[in-house]
Formats: structure tokens, C-alpha cells, sequence
């Protein structure tokens, strides 16, 4: 049994790995944020292009956001990502969505954004009632998606 299980995660492995290369040759990127999420797993984040890095880091901005606001995307380590989703926003051209972000690190960090999880969380404390408040006025106004990012960013990644 045991020699069974290797050999299906032996044999997943291969397969994730196949998928990603395979993807990575084609004209056309990939629309799903699957394959770049399988690529981060195995090989790290400093292993995926400055394309996959943009899918990566609005994927995370997006799902953090929708799961618990602004407060919850910069409290979790997806946060270490902002100032590449801040980026990658605006290189996408979904610059109303950037301006988002943008406010909601001059809200949480007066517009200096740490690095360090840790610390964000320090300053995230700091009158931190009043800073959820203003932010949650920023989630409202994010989840009215009043831009297509994902089309944006599917069209950027075929560039």
C-alpha cells in the first residue's frame, strides 16, 4: 500500500509539473489561476515570470478581499504581495481597483506599506477600529467590481 501511495504522488507530481511547462510553451496564458498556483507549490514564488507573479498576487488581492476586506488581505501573508498587486493592477490597466488598494495602504499604513507581516499586523492594531471602519468603506466600493481585472489581466498575460 504504502509503495502504491508513492507511486500516485510520484505520478501527480509528474503531471503538475508536465501541465506547467506545457502551459508555460503555448501561445495563450493560461485563464485559470490553477496552474500558476500549482507552479508556486513546487517550484516557489521566485520561480514564476513577472506574468504569473501579476495572476498570483490579484488572485490573492481578489480572494482575501472577498473573504474578510482589506484588513484581512494585509493582516495575512497575501499582503506581502501588495505593493506587486498595487503594481501589477495598474500595469493591467485596472487602474480604478489600483486606486483601491492604494487608499486602503494610506488608510491601514498612512501609505507606507511593511514588508513584514509582522509589522503590518503592529500597525494594523494602531487604532484599528477606526481603520476597519474606513476600509470597509473600500471592500463596499471593491466589491462592486466596476472593472473587469480578470479580463484585463487574461489580455495582459497573452502580451
Amino acid at each position: 500500500m504504502r509503495n502504491f501511495l508513492i507511486l500516485v504522488l510520484i505520478i501527480s507530481t509528474l503531471l503538475i509539473i508536465g501541465i506547467i511547462f506545457w502551459n508555460s510553451s503555448k501561445t495563450e496564458y493560461p485563464e485559470s489561476y490553477d496552474v500558476v498556483e500549482a507552479k508556486y507549490r513546487i517550484l516557489g514564488f521566485d520561480a514564476l515570470n513577472d506574468k504569473e507573479k501579476a495572476i498570483y498576487s490579484i488572485w490573492w488581492l481578489e480572494a482575501e478581499v472577498n473573504n474578510g476586506g482589506f484588513h484581512q488581505y494585509f493582516w495575512n501573508s497575501a499582503g506581502d504581495n501588495a505593493n506587486l498587486a498595487l503594481l501589477s493592477l495598474n500595469k493591467i490597466g485596472a487602474i480604478k481597483t489600483a486606486e483601491l488598494l492604494k487608499q486602503a495602504i494610506e488608510i491601514a499604513f498612512s501609505g507606507s506599506l511593511p514588508l513584514i507581516r509582522e509589522d503590518r499586523q503592529n500597525q494594523l492594531e494602531v487604532d484599528e477600529y477606526t481603520k476597519i471602519e474606513a476600509l470597509g468603506d473600500l471592500d463596499d466600493s471593491f466589491y462592486e467590481y466596476t472593472e473587469d481585472f480578470h479580463k484585463m489581466l487574461n489580455e495582459y498575460s497573452v502580451k
